[in-house]
């Protein structure tokens, strides 16, 4: 997906916002400020990409500022509250019947999306959002054919977004190998915006949960394949079907040809996004497309 005119105020939004997490010495919120501007006006143009930009300048403020990962403390604060409502949704899960939970887990995690910070007009607030949670469903629901794509046997790659939301996405990847899939989840290899790490598939149980749990091998926001570690490209080219969360790599994968059927799960945060999908702001998104699909 390429960028649009407000993913300009977006990524400069963020990035002052990031800043100002990241250190209080004036001094280098100037210089970072500075360089940002540099950054945004060298290289927003009509063929960016929004997340990829978005990893340049994460880089850039943690080069000047010296802080390895500004949303740390705002990500373990997250883990622990998802790991508070857990229990509440899987009891909505199981309650569901056979054939009607994986839609639900796959509804729930895609709440759990709104578990991001710093988003022009966003808000986090996942208790909020959970008191919708049973009467809110998908604006595009391709979950009945993700569904018809599993059995015994089938590779399944999940690619998480934000911690606390990982805690629910053990709710999707529990129905995947039900169904008799194996599961390989998939974090970020460092610290990218709030995005989960290793640590915290750990805090939430999901290495537990999945049959196996791997990184990026990067902390480029969403996918970039260039950057990624052999272990996640062979694992990314050898999967059967790929669950992919979060908003970020909808913006990403879309500059690939789809390698097999891949099933988009996020929640419209934003608009460029929300008009690439073809769905309102603040709406929950199961979409899937075939192989060889390209947005």
């Amino acid at each position: 997906m390429k960028v649009g005119a407000r993913c300009g105020y977006c990524l400069l939004h963020r990035g002052y916002q990031e800043i100002t997490r990241a250190t209080d010495d004036e001094a280098l919120r100037f210089e970072a400020v500075q360089q940002l501007l540099r950054l945004l006006g060298d290289r927003f143009g009509p063929d960016a990409v929004p997340s990829h930009l978005g990893s340049e300048r994460d880089r850039l403020i943690r080069r000047i500022t010296g802080c390895h990962d500004p949303y740390a403390g705002m990500k373990r604060r997250a883990n622990e509250e998802a790991l508070r409502l857990l229990p509440r949704l899987e009891a909505l899960v199981e309650a569901q019947p056979p054939a009607e939970r994986l839609r639900a887990a796959c509804r729930i995690a895609c709440i759990g999306n709104v578990i991001e910070y710093d988003v022009p007009g966003h808000s986090h607030d996942i208790d909020e959002a959970l008191e919708r949670v049973e009467a809110e469903g998908f604006h595009i629901d391709d979950t009945d054919g993700f569904r018809g794509l599993l059995g015994p046997g089938v590779e399944v790659l999940l690619l998480t977004d934000n911690a606390g939301e990982i805690a629910f996405d053990r709710l999707v990847v529990r129905e995947l190998r039900r169904l008799g899939c194996r599961v390989t989840v998939a974090v970020k290899g460092g610290p990218s915006l709030n995005d989960a790490l290793m640590e915290d598939a750990e805090a939430v149980g999901m290495v537990e949960e999945a049959d196996e749990v791997i990184t990026t091998g990067t902390d480029a926001i969403g996918v970039n394949l260039a950057e990624a570690s052999d272990e996640f490209r062979d694992t990314f080219h050898s999967a059967d079907a790929i669950v992919s969360k979060g908003m970020a790599n909808w913006e990403t994968l879309t500059e690939y040809p789809a390698l097999c059927p891949t099933l988009f799960l996020f929640r419209t945060k934003c608009e460029p996004v929300a008009a690439s999908v073809g769905a309102p702001l603040r709406r929950n998104v199961a979409k899937l497309v075939p192989e060889g699909w390209r947005l």
